[in-house]
C-alpha cells in the first residue's frame, strides 16, 4: 500500500500571497547600518545580512473581499554597496523607490534629512504583494513588496499652481470667475 501524499506548502510558514494593489502599512521598523551576523535558529547556519531597514507589513485593505486583510509578514529593504564598498541608499532599488515616495525628492535635494525607522513607522502605500521566490531553486519562502509599484497612500499635499487665494478651481468657487464673461 503507497503511503499518503503530502505536498509541501514552503517550511517558513509565511503568508504566501498574491495581490495586485494592496494598501499596506508598515509597522516595528528597525534600521541597520553595519552588515550583521545572524544565527538561523532551525539549524544554527551563521550568515551575514546587508545594512537594511526590516519591518513588518500588515495588509490594510488587500484589494478584493478583505480576506487577506489583517495578515502580516516580513520585509526588508537593503542598501547598495558602491564600488568603494560604501553602502548607499540607491536610488533605482527597492529602498530608494521607498525612499522616494516617502520623502519626494529625497535624491535631488540634499537638504532633504536622510531617511530613519521613524519616517517609515506606520507609513501607508499601495503596491503589488507577490509571493517570495529563493532565487536559487525557486521555492516560494513567502511574500514581498514589487518594489515598481509602490505609491504613497496618501501623497504629501503639493500647493496648487496659481491658487494663492485657496481657491479649489472650480468655477464658482473664486469670486474672480464671475467676471470672466462664457
Amino acid at each position: 500500500m503507497p503511503l499518503p501524499r503530502r505536498r509541501d506548502a514552503g517550511s517558513s510558514g509565511a503568508p504566501v500571497l498574491n495581490l495586485l494593489h494592496a494598501r499596506v502599512r508598515l509597522l516595528s521598523v528597525e534600521e541597520h547600518i553595519e552588515p550583521r551576523q545572524v544565527t538561523r535558529k532551525a539549524d544554527g547556519a551563521k550568515f551575514t545580512l546587508d545594512p537594511q531597514f526590516n519591518t513588518t507589513v500588515e495588509v490594510v485593505d488587500d484589494g478584493k473581499d478583505g480576506s487577506d486583510n489583517g495578515v502580516r509578514f516580513y520585509e526588508s529593504f537593503r542598501y547598495k554597496q558602491d564600488e568603494e564598498g560604501n553602502w548607499r541608499n540607491q536610488e533605482n532599488s527597492k529602498l530608494g523607490a521607498l525612499t522616494a515616495i516617502v520623502k519626494p525628492g529625497y535624491f535631488l535635494d540634499d537638504s532633504i534629512p536622510d531617511l530613519e525607522a521613524a519616517d517609515l513607522t506606520g507609513f501607508e502605500m499601495f503596491c503589488r504583494i507577490k509571493p517570495k521566490r529563493n532565487p536559487t531553486t525557486g521555492v516560494v519562502l513567502g511574500s514581498t513588496i514589487d518594489w515598481e509599484t509602490m505609491m504613497a497612500a496618501s501623497p504629501p499635499a503639493k500647493e496648487k499652481v496659481g491658487s494663492s487665494s485657496g481657491a479649489s478651481g472650480v468655477p464658482g468657487d473664486d469670486p474672480d470667475w464671475e467676471d470672466i464673461p462664457f
